[in-house]
């Protein structure tokens, strides 16, 4: 669902610039092959809105899931109504929670989220790179392991069945002195067109090269414009995404709403 609301997002393309707490916008052509443009946010009031595009992120999931606060965009997922029932190791219902897309795209550049995430097993919070082609860049945040963090891409090809889920995946440590994704840390996408760097609180982590990313003879490496995803979410069904985020959640012991917060995001563009 959220792949075709993205692609809606694609036909107006707008270039954000931040002067103090004010934005210029200046509407770009539909060809996003080499954009880029330097972007940096603290999300206050006016930098999230509902299905339009006067603000650089929309929000695209259940109104009520985020809200902006002096203290960054906070993304709320919230125990499903009625009795949850868990059966080989997943629940019979899963919480919607909040999902905000930027309006705007880049084709290669540096991404800086500062992001604190809930330490509750089943629970993921996301800040991901994604295209209308399917590409995906992640940083993934697993409540169920606090003390690390996650990365991934996705370059789907006609040839694959289904999603490379665990090819091209890392688990990373989260350092010290705040080793956990409780705590507010800077994740990093580098991305150019040959390889992927991945990085935490200004130290480079994980590097992928193009050419690693080549599975049965085809490239798996994302290659189209992207816009940037933020988002936190119930990963407790079906088993097999249950058991990967240390879920499923256990709402009898969990908080009845969890937050995600997003204090800041930054687009550096390459210097070619």
């Amino acid at each position: 669902m959220y792949i075709f609301l993205i692609q809606t997002l694609l036909i107006l393309s707008l270039s954000v610039y931040q002067v103090g707490a004010a934005y210029i916008y200046r509407r770009q052509s539909p060809d996003l092959g080499s954009q880029c443009r330097p972007f940096y946010t603290t999300f206050p009031p006016t930098s999230v809105s509902r299905n339009t595009y006067s603000a650089p992120f929309v929000a695209i999931s259940p109104a009520g899931s985020y809200q902006t606060t002096p203290g960054g965009l906070e993304l709320y997922l919230n125990k499903p109504e009625g009795t949850i029932k868990t059966k080989q190791g997943a629940n019979d219902k899963t919480s919607e929670g909040a999902t905000v897309n930027s309006t705007f795209a880049i084709h290669y550049g540096k991404v800086t989220f500062e992001v604190s995430a809930p330490a509750i097993p089943g629970v993921v919070t996301a800040a991901i790179l994604i295209a209308d082609e399917r590409d995906e860049i992640d940083v993934e945040l697993l409540g169920g392991d606090p003390a690390h963090w996650q990365t991934n891409i996705f370059a789907p090809t006609r040839r694959d069945k289904e999603p490379l889920f665990g090819v091209f995946s890392s688990i990373e440590r989260v350092p010290h002195p705040n080793p956990s994704i409780a705590k507010i840390h800077s994740y990093t996408i580098d991305w150019n067109k040959e390889r992927i760097e991945w990085g935490i609180d200004g130290r480079t982590v994980r590097t992928l090269k193009k050419e690693e990313s080549m599975k049965g003879g085809v490239l798996h490496y994302p290659s189209h414009p992207s816009r940037l995803q933020l988002g936190i979410w119930d990963a407790s069904s079906p088993s097999g995404t249950s058991e990967w985020a240390k879920g499923p959640i256990n709402w009898s012991d969990a908080p009845r709403s969890m937050k995600a917060v997003v204090r800041s995001v930054r687009v550096e563009c390459p210097k070619y």
